[in-house]
């Protein structure tokens, strides 16, 4: 029998026991969320459903009972329960890093966003600081940037040696073999704060948009804290050849979902901030690519006349 979740208002899905009792224990549902199944008179929180084990936090706030409008649908959300849930956001889990320890509160971040969207990111701090979702952002780009460098130093090491078989005994062909790694290590010394800067000037970019199109309901923090937290697809990113296009694409879905949640607005919406800057920047280069393909062949028939 399906269950119905209900936060803050906004219906999380229906789930089957099984499945409710494992977004419990991965953190992604609170023992307050409110829940309904056929036959039940009224919302009930999680913490006082039947076959539901629930982990160590308070107790909840009792609810009014509300009589069902029909057996298939879910009764209506009455104002005082709306007031026990407003404001339960608690996620993700690098929120509660300090007593998950920093490992597994990045896993489990991964696993929230990546795999369940819809749900992670209703229930994501909106405020409280730059600095979580600023130390999530440094995690990642560290990440990428120290698994990129290995990457390819590994290949400059093979280039390097089949470069020493072919010049066997020539003390500079070692010398330039050794300056493309130094070179990638410095690079992405450089890279990574340039990476973290781009990521304030993206969510400004995207916010200004959203804002344009009317689908901001909360503040740049809000933005900033799911486009440092989207990141979590950098993961794909560690993957060789293909990695790369996954984690964008599912960065790309990811942000659409997480945006349209937190600032409870269109998808639609959502979707054209995201894409529109893209869609901008890639016009300005192909115009850029034309009039510098227009200039060259101008040139030419010019002296050819």
């Amino acid at each position: 029998m399906k269950i119905w979740i209900n936060r803050a208002g906004q219906n999380l899905g229906t789930f089957t026991l099984e499945e409710v009792q494992r977004g419990l224990n991965q953190g992604l549902y609170v023992p307050t969320d409110l829940a309904w199944q056929e036959g039940m008179e009224s919302w009930k929180p999680l913490a006082e459903f039947a076959g539901l084990q629930m982990p160590q936090q308070g107790q909840p706030t009792q609810m009014a009972p509300i009589a069902p409008s029909s057996p298939e649908v879910p009764p209506p959300l009455g104002s005082q329960t709306l007031v026990t849930t407003v404001g339960a956001e608690d996620g993700p889990a690098w929120e509660r890093r300090k007593e998950l320890g920093f490992v597994k509160a990045v896993i489990q971040t991964w696993k929230e966003v990546l795999f369940n969207p819809t749900v992670s990111f209703p229930r994501m701090k909106t405020t409280g600081g730059y600095a979580a979702p600023f130390l999530f952002n440094l995690t990642m780009v560290v990440i990428y940037a120290f698994f990129t460098t290995i990457y390819q130093l590994l290949l400059s090491g093979v280039f390097a040696a089949a470069g020493s078989a072919q010049h066997d005994g020539n003390s500079l062909s070692g010398l330039s073999a050794g300056l493309p790694p130094l070179l990638n290590v410095g690079v992405m010394i450089v890279v990574v704060p340039l990476l973290l800067g781009f990521t304030f000037l993206n969510a400004g970019i995207t916010h200004l948009c959203l804002s344009l199109f009317k689908g901001t309901s909360k503040s740049f923090e809000a933005t900033y804290r799911v486009i440092c937290y989207s990141y979590s697809t950098w993961v794909f990113a560690l993957v060789p050849c293909a990695g790369g296009i996954v984690s964008g694409i599912w960065w790309l879905v990811c942000t659409i979902i997480g945006l349209s949640k937190v600032h409870r607005t269109e998808g639609w919406r959502a979707a054209v901030a995201v894409l529109l800057p893209v869609f901008v920047c890639v016009g300005i280069v192909t115009v850029l690519y034309v009039a510098i393909i227009a200039a060259v062949v101008a040139s030419m028939h010019h002296a050819n006349t």
